[in-house]
């Protein structure tokens, strides 16, 4: 007796091996056309846990050609990881000066002071720094 084919492309006699990637995914979608929105969802949930899995296999095969040929150079990866997490040291030139000194790029939060001000009914672009040429 023979023995059970043990997957469907196996019992189909269907070898993926041998599909162009045009190929496979023809065939995806022929199989596709014949399933319902309830399989489809199941089959983009499958599709997605998928890619995640070779995606972190990728990854972690990457790393550990990383970590190889660091070691190889005697270098560790956490002072790699360090060095590329760097910021520019160039500051942006001040917009905003307080008659007290303080200064403020105009970039992300405005500090307490600007805060302050506005809230007492200030404008801010009353502390706005004017051309000085």
């Amino acid at each position: 007796m023979a023995a059970e084919p043990e997957s469907i492309c196996e019992w189909l006699e269907i070898e993926l091996d041998k599909l162009s990637d045009d190929d496979k995914l023809k065939l995806i979608g022929e199989i596709c056309d014949d399933l319902t929105a309830q399989q489809l969802r199941l089959v983009r949930e499958l599709a997605e846990q998928k890619r995640l899995e070779k995606r972190d296999a990728a990854i972690e095969t990457v790393m550990s050609e990383m970590r190889e040929k660091l070691a190889q150079l005697d270098v560790d990866v956490d002072e790699v990881m360090r060095r590329g997490r760097r910021r520019s040291s160039s500051k942006l030139p001040p917009k905003y000066r307080s008659p007290e000194g303080r200064e403020w790029g105009g970039r992300g939060k405005p500090p307490k002071w600007i805060t302050e001000y506005e809230l007492g009914g200030g404008d801010r672009d009353d502390y706005l720094i004017k051309d000085e040429g």
